[in-house]
């Protein structure tokens, strides 16, 4: 694991957010120019509640916040037009399980 500069521990196993990142990315390029975009709370459930660990993860994938959800490109599809939203919550779940487990 890496330190920062200051010498404090990340908060985040920097793999893992980029895992999660990539399985969020993979689904918003099914998008194509469309764009897509994400109910924060659906993320933020995913991942056991914690909201620092979805701002990270959606930051990484590129997506930008919006007053209700986070966006990449011009955000006009949803999750559930490419993916179920419970079997993509599940497979969030599953990689912060690897990292993270109960």
């Amino acid at each position: 694991m890496q330190n920062f500069a200051n010498g404090r521990l990340p908060k985040f196993d920097n793999e893992m957010v980029q895992e999660l990142a990539d399985v969020i990315a993979k689904t918003a390029r099914r998008a194509g120019g469309r764009g897509m975009r994400i109910d924060f709370n659906l993320i933020c459930d995913a991942l056991d509640d914690d909201e620092d660990l979805a701002r990270a993860v959606l930051t990484r994938a590129g997506f930008k916040r919006c007053p209700e959800q986070w966006a990449i490109g011009k955000g006009n599809s949803t999750v559930g037009n490419y993916t179920y939203p419970v079997s993509f919550a599940d497979a969030l779940a599953d990689i912060l399980d690897r990292y993270e487990p109960v």
